[in-house]
């Protein structure tokens, strides 16, 4: 679709949602009066759809913006604004649900990569964390073995030393 480049004048009487457009300019972007057209702010990426009259008055490098309309872009008289044509809804639906999709596949894609390093530190922590276990049972277990070989050899002792048994 064809876009142009225009310069913002602040509109003498407010029309919220309706812009003045030199009529020349209507064919360029395929739209007769009372067609609605997005404008597009390329810095904040915000876009307002307001409807068209056509108008001689205005120069053919100017469109003539309510005041509201301009605050909702964030942009004041002098700037330049994209003005394209609207597409259907069909094509905005359409357009939305694919940015949709595309943002769920991204957020998909995410999620599957840090569920799979999250799967990687469990089974790494995991072999750790049995490896400890495994040492200081062995420890344990030696600390065991040496307190009951001491404690045998200590019966055993005062039973030799017991002779009335």
């Amino acid at each position: 679709m064809a876009d142009l480049r225009l310069t913002i004048k602040k509109r003498s009487f407010p029309s919220h949602g309706r812009v003045r457009l030199h009529e020349s300019r209507l064919s360029e972007l395929r739209i007769v009066e009372g067609d609605r057209v997005d404008l597009l702010n390329e810095t904040t990426k915000k876009t307002v759809t307001v409807t068209v009259i056509a108008d001689r008055m205005v120069g053919e490098g100017e469109i003539r913006v309510s005041e509201e309309d301009l605050k909702s872009l964030g942009l004041s008289e002098g700037s330049e604004v994209v003005v394209k044509k609207t597409p259907p809804l069909k094509e905005k639906i359409e357009a939305a649900a694919k940015d949709a999709n595309k943002s769920f596949s991204e957020g998909v894609a995410n999620l599957d990569a840090a569920a799979r390093k999250t799967g990687e530190t469990v089974k790494t922590e995991t072999k750790k964390a049995a490896e400890t276990v495994k040492t200081e049972t062995k420890k344990a277990a030696d600390t065991v073995g040496k307190a009951a070989a001491k404690t045998s050899a200590a019966v055993k002792k005062g039973l030799k030393g017991n002779d009335d048994l």
